[in-house]
């Protein structure tokens, strides 16, 4: 788990209060969220009105020290430590049997043979690919948890964690075969959830009790206020 500096703390905490004050803005997620934490890392982002965005897994990248990060930001209670999942991608694995190096894959193919694909459609087919195709070596994940009234936050930032098939068990949820889970092995924590219908490969992540935790108290300008000031800013520009 990394950890935010004392400058890092302040800038993530005057980035989401600056944004709520700007009242077309009504959440922290997206780009918005990308943008708050390429602030907080110093980080220059690509602008979204100049560039097409890319679709590539890491979200933000600090190309001189070639670190990538997957961020999202995800509402819920702050009452650490805490459990919850998050889709990280569709994964369409009887479609992509073959190319993934499957003869056929279906709902009668073992828990095991449908887990190993899984793996390779995430790793193989999106971590490393776009970890090389965007300069990436050290691959981070970066979780903003927010509470509904977006008030308290809690933020994660670690490793992207990389499992093997010898890491994993893969069981369905049930007999009707609507979910197939992973477990690891060394202590039988639920790491995956794959569901065959939509497609949605999702991972569970355990935020511990020791990670940064901040409240704010958001204050929205007028409307014409802001549209004034930010026009104000913009004349030398226009």
């Amino acid at each position: 788990m990394y950890n935010l500096n004392d400058d890092q703390k302040k800038r993530l905490i005057d980035g989401i209060q600056a944004t709520f004050a700007i009242p077309f803005v009504d959440d922290i997620e997206n780009f918005i969220w990308e943008a708050i934490f390429a602030y907080t890392k110093n980080i220059t982002i690509i602008d979204p009105l100049t560039h097409i965005r890319s679709k590539r897994l890491f979200d933000v990248v600090d190309e001189h020290h070639k670190i990538g990060w997957s961020i999202k930001a995800v509402q819920h209670q702050i009452n650490l430590p805490c459990e919850f999942e998050v889709v990280i991608q569709r994964a369409d694995i009887f479609k992509k049997a073959t190319e993934l190096g499957f003869n056929e894959l279906s709902l009668n193919s073992s828990p095991e043979e449908l887990g190993l694909a899984l793996l390779k459609h995430w790793y193989d087919e999106k971590v490393n690919r776009d970890a090389q195709f965007q300069s990436v070596e050290d691959k981070r994940v970066c979780i903003l948890l927010k509470s509904r009234d977006r008030r308290s936050y809690a933020y994660f930032e670690s490793q992207l964690a990389e499992y093997f098939p010898e890491n994993l068990k893969w069981d369905w949820t049930n007999d009707t075969k609507t979910g197939l889970q992973a477990r690891r092995n060394s202590d039988n924590q639920l790491i995956f959830r794959w569901y065959p219908n939509q497609k949605q490969f999702f991972e569970r992540f355990v935020l511990p009790g020791n990670v940064y935790t901040f409240n704010i108290e958001p204050v929205r300008l007028l409307t014409h206020d802001i549209v004034e000031l930010l026009l104000a800013k913009l004349q030398d520009k226009l």
